[in-house]
This record gives structure tokens, sequence and C-alpha cells, in this order.
């Protein structure tokens, strides 16, 4: 918790940021900069809204250093001027947050079943109704909330965090660090079937999941085991709510995955690629390095490093644009053809 009576200048301090303004202004949270009151801080991360400022009843307000100040700002409003105002706001508010009472002190709660060959290291939290199967390792700190079910043979690394009713299936493997939000599934038997004598016929699936360190995986998101070999996640991706990764999947490193996302099986996304919410991509496509596609976009065939892409079926960002401005036309368009159409048959008419 951040200290009650930590100043702009302390907290400038903390930040490595610099004060223009009063200093002693004494700050105890953080809100928005319509709700901020003299006590909070608030921050501006689009300098088209420096104009807000005005308005703000914040006692402090982050900025970036190149934020001139306002003749129009209140007096009472302190700056504090950063290199990185999201970053410095991330600082912020990992000082004032508590510690979450949802997580377990570390130790095994009486009402856990915990295989007896399963290697907990120190500092292990283990909460109420938690399984771990036989030949399972959590590593040093990590923490499985209630209701968590951990399978067979599972490896977890350390200080890695499983929120209530997260189920990793036997063989998977996850790194250090991770948070996987609650109702999460990893593991799970991809969607496989083959058509013979008149029904769908179920794929047995051998592989496993690989999640790599820092990654972090939201709730009710789903990561489905290979058929053989793993599906894997690169270290640092970030994983949003509701997303399904099939099976075979592999995943680069530092990706953004939004709310709904849906991979099918044995696609390819490579370093860094941002997907919008809502955002699907068809079996056995590679995404390049650095690819970008917008909400809804339906990716359908392989996309090259660093493009922009929009849109169903996507469509490199101009060009969808474009198409989509002349779509918008085709109503005064088709009209104009019919005056045409019309004023060609006078035309033939009358020469005859």
């Amino acid at each position: 918790m951040v200290d009650k009576n930590l100043t702009v200048s302390q907290l400038a301090g903390r930040l490595g940021g610099q004060v223009v303004g009063d200093g002693e202004v004494v700050i105890t949270g953080i809100a928005s900069l319509e709700s901020a009151g003299p006590g909070d801080v608030t921050f501006l991360t689009d300098a088209r809204r420096a104009g807000d400022l005005s308005a703000t009843g914040a006692g402090a307000a982050i900025v970036g250093r190149d934020h001139p100040p306002r003749r129009d700002m209140p007096a009472a409003l302190s700056l504090i001027c950063v290199d990185d105002v999201m970053a410095a706001v991330a600082a912020v508010l990992e000082m004032l947050s508590a510690p979450e009472k949802i997580l377990p002190a570390a130790g095994v709660h009486p009402s856990a079943v915990v295989a007896e060959d399963a290697d907990l290291a120190e500092g292990v939290a283990v909460g109420p109704c938690v399984v771990v199967g036989g030949g399972s390792g959590l590593g040093p700190g990590v923490v499985l909330c209630a209701n968590v079910t951990v399978g067979a043979d599972v490896t977890i690394g350390e200080k890695t965090v499983l929120y209530p009713g997260t189920v990793v299936l036997d063989r998977c493997r996850i790194g250090r660090n991770c948070r996987i939000g609650p109702g999460a599934v990893i593991g799970s038997s991809g969607f496989g079937y083959y058509f013979a004598d008149g029904r769908h016929n179920r794929i047995t699936h051998i592989g496993t999941v690989e999640i790599g360190d820092e990654v972090d995986i939201g709730a009710c998101a789903c990561v489905d085991r290979a058929k053989f070999d793993a599906t894997r996640i690169g270290d640092g991706t970030k994983i949003d709510n509701l997303v399904q990764i099939a099976h075979n999947v592999r995943i680069g490193r530092g990706c953004l995955l939004a709310g709904q996302v849906g991979i099918a099986g044995s696609s390819v996304l490579k370093d860094y690629v941002a997907l919008g919410g809502r955002a699907g991509v068809s079996d056995n496509i590679t995404l390049g390095t650095g690819v970008r596609a917008a909400a809804q976009t339906g990716v359908i065939r392989d996309v090259p490093d660093g493009a922009e892409v929009i849109g169903y079926p996507a469509l490199q960002a101009t060009r969808q644009l474009r198409v989509w401005k002349i779509t918008a036309e085709l109503p005064e368009l088709r009209k104009k053809v019919r005056q045409l159409e019309k004023r060609l048959a006078e035309l033939e008419s009358a020469n005859h």
C-alpha cells in the first residue's frame, strides 16, 4: 500500500519524475481526469485531451515530459512529468494495491487433495478444494486458489498464480510468473474428428501445452492440447478473457490477444502479433512478426511481417478502407447506372 502521507514530491521520486507546482500535496489515490478529487493523482496519456486538465479536481497529474503547462490549468494542480506515462500509472497502481484477499496463504488447505508424489516447493499456497495430481511439480511461490484442478505430471513455474476454478490437465507445462484467470482450461483435448460410417469419430490428442514465462491468460480462456507435440505460447504473451486457442497452435513472444479471439488449429503467430476483440484466424495460417489485426477481422490467408489488416476477409488496412468507402457509395452508383441505362435505351430507340 502507498504511504497515506505520500507527497507529490515523494511520489515523483519513486517514479523518476519531475515536479511542476506544489510538491507537498498529499496523494492517497488515483482516478480518472473526470472523477479525481484533491487527494488523487490523475494522468494524461492523450495529448488531445490536454484541455481536460483545466477541469480536473485532482491534486496532481502524471504527464509526459514534453507536456507544457497550460495557462488554464487549476492553480492547485501539480504535475509529475515522466518519460512514460502508462509505466508510471502502472507503478502507482502497484503502490496503491492491497494484497488480493482471494489468494490463499502459503501452505496446503485441509480440504485440498494433493498426491503424495507431488513436489511442492517452498512457499507454495494451495487453497480450499484444490486437487493436485501425481508427479506434478509446483515451483517456489506458486499459488493455487480455491477449486483449482492440476492434473498429473504438470509443471508450474515460480510465482505463477492460478485463480479460482482454473483447470490444468495432465502433462502441461506453465512457466514462471504467469497469471491464469478464473475458469480457464489448459490442456483440454483439441477439436479433432474424422467422418466415417455416417458419424464423426473422435481423434485422440496425445500432445500437451507449453506456456512460457510472464504469460497472462484471462478468465474462461481455453488452450487445447496438441494432437501430438505441443500447443505453445511464448514468453510475455497476454491473452484476454474468452479466447480460444486450438490444438497445435504456436504463439510467439509478446503477443496480445483481446477478448473472444479464436485461433484455429495449427496456425502460427510469430512474435508481437496483436489481435483485436473477436478477431478470428483460420487453420494452418501464419501471421508474421508484428502483424496487427483489428477487432472482428477474419484472417483466412497468411499475413506478412508488419502488416495491418482489417475486415472479413482480412485485407491490408488502407485497401479495406477504400473498399468500404466504395461499398457505402454503391446505392448512389446503382442509381447512376440505372439512369445511364435508361438514357442509353432512349438513344438506341431514337436511332431506330
